[in-house]
């Protein structure tokens, strides 16, 4: 167990050792967020403040996938898996992996990855104008981590900042 805990500990702190990994999950949740919400409006800054420390924790981003079909879905999954305390570990992280959010969001908006609507405090994403070059495609690992981003921005734009908070029992 403790050989388990040391490796999830591990990869959480290769993830959260470039905020341009970050920016990377931002753009790609924002961009499905976008392509996704009924009316193609853009996700308020804050939801990123509750995806990136989803997405970057090995323990909470393991039910993120196509497999369920909603917010709902993925929470039921943890209270099925007698894994609830897992779940309400999130509003400490979030917490915790603040000052690491904004500088995921500060280097997608200085590699022109997002833009920020101070007025209205959402995130736009940006189209990207090329594909990577033969050879220099993303590994198979961040192939699979923008997927995860996707399926949570699909989640998120199904619903309003203060339901999401709710589902997720944390305090903005």
């Amino acid at each position: 167990m403790v050989a388990t805990e040391n490796s999830i500990l591990a990869e959480e702190v290769r993830v959260w050792n470039t905020p341009l990994y970050g920016a990377f999950l931002s753009w790609c949740f924002t961009d499905s967020y976008v392509k996704s919400h009924p009316s193609a409006d853009a996700p308020s800054a804050i939801l990123h403040f509750i995806a990136l420390p989803i997405l970057t924790s090995p323990q909470l981003n393991k039910n993120v996938t196509d497999r369920r079909k909603n917010l709902q879905s993925y929470i039921q999954g943890f209270e099925d898996g007698k894994m609830s305390d897992v779940l309400l570990s999130l509003h400490d992280r979030i917490e915790a992996k603040r000052k690491n959010t904004l500088a995921s969001i500060d280097a997608a908006i200085y590699s022109g990855l997002l833009s920020w609507d101070i007025e209205t405090g959402k995130l736009y994403p940006h189209a990207l104008q090329s594909r990577p070059a033969r050879g220099s495609s993303l590994r198979p690992s961040l192939v699979r981590e923008r997927h995860k981003a996707e399926v949570l921005g699909r989640w998120f734009s199904e619903h309003d900042v203060p339901t999401i908070a709710s589902y997720l029992r944390v305090v903005l």
